[in-house]
């Protein structure tokens, strides 16, 4: 069975929107999604408590609708702690992950929080009530590999980034991905807290 996290949420909830991506899209038609949660977010309610756990959620729903703004990225779908993202270029998807995982890492440790995030760079389906595909599927799959703290992304994503000296990858390895044929090679995108 499997399990049900944020970011399978909401990458099952973007289906049944109407969504015109043609803001989202590079010049080649590609979208980058970047999907993203807070790792352990159930463990951390308890922790911390239900109303400081509403502050956490809200300043974190508003730090990444803010970063992504600024990086020219769309909010698709949110649930809880979970993000769909989309942006038209994928050096702007990135650059928005890293400082979505900087923003998290720079907050005070009694509040600290890890964030798991994926992106995958590719051509999206979208017709009147669905945004959905293989690549939806698969950046999903990677965001669910990534542990908090971590931006994992895929080869696509990262080709698309490549003439980008400010990003560094390491291979993380080639996965078999639910759902999906074949295997999928993963990178970790690498940050530094400043």
């Amino acid at each position: 069975m499997e399990r049900m996290t944020s970011i399978n949420v909401v990458a099952d909830a973007a289906k049944g929107e109407p969504l015109d991506l043609g803001a989202q899209t590079s010049p080649d038609g590609a979208v980058t999604l970047v999907l993203s949660d807070i790792e352990g977010s159930t463990e951390l309610i308890e922790e911390v408590g239900e109303r400081r756990w509403a502050e956490m959620l809200r300043d974190h729903n508003a730090i990444v609708r803010g970063l992504a703004q600024a990086h020219d990225g769309t909010v698709v779908k949110s649930h809880g702690d979970g993000f769909m993202l989309a942006f038209p270029s994928a050096h702007s998807a990135l650059h928005c992950a890293i400082e979505v995982e900087q923003a998290f890492a720079a907050g005070p440790p009694d509040t600290a929080s890890k964030i798991r995030i994926g992106a995958h760079s590719g051509f999206v389906l979208a017709e009147a009530e669905e945004f959905y595909g293989r690549n939806v599927v698969l950046a999903a799959r990677i965001a669910d590999r990534a542990g908090g703290g971590e931006i994992l992304v895929s080869a696509a994503a990262k080709q698309y980034t490549e003439s980008d000296p400010s990003l560094r990858f390491e291979h993380r390895g080639d996965f078999r991905l639910k759902g999906l044929v074949g295997e999928h090679t993963v990178y970790a995108l690498l940050w530094d807290a400043e």
